[in-house]
């Protein structure tokens, strides 16, 4: 699949195109991790399309290699219908590995890549890291997503753990399509409309937390949102996302309350992970294999998913009338097994 704009035209198109919820896909292995499991990605591209997501992070930090990255693209690329769009993942060892990524996702016609700092990364000033994304966005045409969250360490550069001013400034590259707004906890939804003030009308501004959506929905219209993990609650947040900008409010909000046990037993699982600065991914596989995709292990090193915390999660979801399997036996070697 050939690249899908140029770089001028990247503003313009997200504005006009980038609209719903974007959730998730994470690499499925073969059953002795020696490599990936095909297969299985084809299965979880399917289903988020068919849930109505308007398109899906092919995330990594799972424990690919850049190859093997490259190849879950590849994979997912193929596998996807046309009205689903993929965002890459540029988190990766150091910036060339980023942008040999960002490359090979703009060739085979990706929408997106969603920004990630490189560890070795430390700024000693927010110019700094102006100097870095506009370095990178310069030597590659794929539409970018900033991720403003506190993950990054930026914390000693502004008390909103990540400096506003270069937000501001970011937003205005040529290829900056979104910001996806995360840092200033407990304040997010206050940055978020600080940002909407001072740059909105140079990228979409969002918050990817579902929870505070219809809020924001109401209040500035917005039109896009992600990445996140929403498959944990399978098709409900595109459905009343689509119903909120339908102007459907009361069956939206309806079908947002559905699934509040669910929200609360996730809630309070990622607060038992809280600091670590790094997302339980495994978690992440088993919440979407209750709703119908792979599941399956990732390869090492991951945060183990202990059964308590299974117990604990399965609870939220069956108490809020999702059917799912008899029990997680099945859920380690996955859907699909490879």
């Amino acid at each position: 699949m050939p690249a899908a704009y140029s770089r001028d035209e990247v503003k313009e198109r997200s504005r006009a195109q980038w609209h719903g919820a974007c959730n998730v896909t994470l690499p499925s292995f073969t059953s002795d991790f020696s490599g990936l499991n095909d297969e299985a990605i084809r299965h979880d591209v399917a289903l988020a399309a068919k849930m109505g997501f308007w398109g899906t992070l092919i995330a990594s930090e799972c424990g690919t290699t850049v190859d093997e990255y490259i190849h879950f693209m590849e994979v997912a690329a193929d596998a996807a219908p046309p009205e689903l769009k993929l965002v890459a993942h540029l988190s990766f060892a150091n910036t060339e590995e980023a942008l040999r990524v960002a490359d090979a996702a703009y060739a085979l016609g990706l929408e997106a890549g969603l920004l990630g700092y490189p560890p070795d990364f430390v700024p000693k000033a927010p110019s700094d890291i102006v100097d870095w994304t506009r370095d990178l966005t310069d030597r590659t045409d794929l539409a970018m997503i900033v991720f403003a969250v506190v993950t990054w360490g930026f914390r000693s550069l502004s008390p909103a753990s990540f400096p506003h001013d270069a937000i501001v400034e970011m937003a205005g590259l040529e290829t900056v399509a979104a910001i996806k707004y995360e840092a200033n906890p407990p304040g997010i939804v206050t940055g978020v409309a600080d940002l909407l003030r001072r740059c909105g009308d140079k990228a979409i501004v969002q918050c990817p937390m579902e929870h505070t959506a219809p809020a924001l929905i109401d209040w500035f219209g917005m039109q896009w949102i992600g990445t996140s993990g929403y498959e944990a609650f399978g098709d409900r947040v595109p459905r009343w996302f689509k119903l909120l900008h339908e102007g459907k409010w009361d069956e939206g909000m309806e079908l947002y309350w559905s699934y509040q046990p669910a929200r609360e037993a996730k809630g309070a699982w990622s607060q038992t992970w809280a600091g670590s600065n790094l997302i339980h991914r495994v978690g992440w596989k088993y919440l979407g294999w209750l709703q119908g995709f792979n599941g399956g292990l990732l390869r090492m090193p991951q945060m183990r998913l202990h059964p308590g915390q299974m117990r604990a999660l399965r609870a939220g979801v069956e108490a809020s009338g999702y059917s799912v399997p008899t029990d997680d036996s099945a859920f380690y070697e996955g859907r699909i097994p490879g």
